[in-house]
């Protein structure tokens, strides 16, 4: 994992078991108008500060090459094998996901 940041399995989690599951039904601007107590403006007063100094900390766009990106495409592929028995096995259960969550929205 390239700068011990996050690991991919973990960046997955934090999509899958946390904003994913929300992002499902509502969006970005949604969730945050509903996580404050007041409602968006009130959610930007209270997390401006912290939000532009996590935006401001982000440094320069990575270039996705190189070393950084064979590091985490071997740690995907770690646990997930980058072969077509497997990948195809994990695409037909995201659609069968994604159908039973399209039944679940309708």
């Amino acid at each position: 994992m390239p700068e011990g940041i996050i690991s991919v399995q973990d960046m997955d989690l934090v999509m899958t078991e946390g904003l994913g599951m929300r992002y499902a039904f509502i969006g970005p601007m949604e969730t945050m108008h509903l996580n404050a107590p007041e409602g968006l403006g009130d959610y930007l007063q209270r997390y401006r500060e912290g939000m532009r100094r996590v935006l401001s900390s982000f440094g320069p766009v990575p270039e996705f090459t190189g070393e950084e990106a064979e590091a985490i495409v071997q740690e995907m592929c770690d646990l997930i094998p980058n072969d077509q028995p497997h990948l195809s096995t994990r695409r037909e259960r995201r659609d069968q996901l994604l159908m039973g969550l399209a039944k679940l929205k309708k």
